[in-house]
């Protein structure tokens, strides 16, 4: 009998997990989603989505420029890989037609250069081999960081104290030509509750 106790008590642990998958393309189930207080998946798209259109109806992205996109600072409580939203951004910007992406220059796309030492090669067909000066330096570079700030809140004495915590993304394009910066934005993410993210 003593031994059935532990037994039940783990398949009862086990029971109370429970695993579903979100189906992204139906609004309902994205809406039906547990809010958690760390950056997720709606805050990267809303995110990307805002930036990108004021980026474009700024003006700014006149004859076509090509984008540098340099590495996004985060300075945030969590540790993520900032390209989860500058792959949003540059994927929006190019199904727009405003915007090219240069990606030789983030350190991205090295295969342009392998197959460029290839030249001496006599095992490649020289005529394959993109000839010099073929490729297009940026003419704007994308920059930015991200942030976070969290405020502790509490309505009265036996209340418990909840959090806010204030995520903004900070970004800014810039002539790399004159060095001016042509658009710049912030966008805020705030959540309310507890389990802050902290550092």
């Amino acid at each position: 009998m003593k031994k059935l106790i532990p037994c039940a008590l783990c398949l009862a642990l086990c029971a109370c997990g429970e695993t579903r998958v979100v189906d992204l393309q139906n609004q309902k189930d994205v809406s039906s989603m547990q809010n958690v207080m760390e950056l997720e998946y709606r805050d990267w798209t809303n995110t990307a989505e805002n930036m990108t259109k004021s980026m474009i109806e700024s003006g700014a992205l006149v004859k076509k420029p090509v984008i540098a996109i340099a590495n996004i600072k985060n300075d945030t409580a969590q540790r993520f890989d900032t390209d989860i939203l500058t792959k949003k951004i540059r994927s929006t910007l190019l199904k727009s037609g405003k915007a090219q992406i240069a990606t030789n220059f983030s350190g991205e796309d090295t295969t342009s250069n392998v197959v460029r030492s290839q030249r001496a090669n006599d095992e490649y067909d020289q005529k394959t081999i993109a000839e010099k000066g073929t490729l297009v330096a940026p003419n704007m570079s994308l920059s930015g960081k991200m942030l976070q700030r969290n405020l502790k809140l509490q309505s009265g004495w036996f209340s418990s104290v909840d959090t806010r915590v204030e995520y903004y993304l900070q970004l800014t394009l810039t002539d790399l030509k004159t060095g001016l910066s042509v658009w710049e934005d912030e966008q805020p993410i705030v959540k309310e509750g507890d389990h802050a993210p902290i550092w």
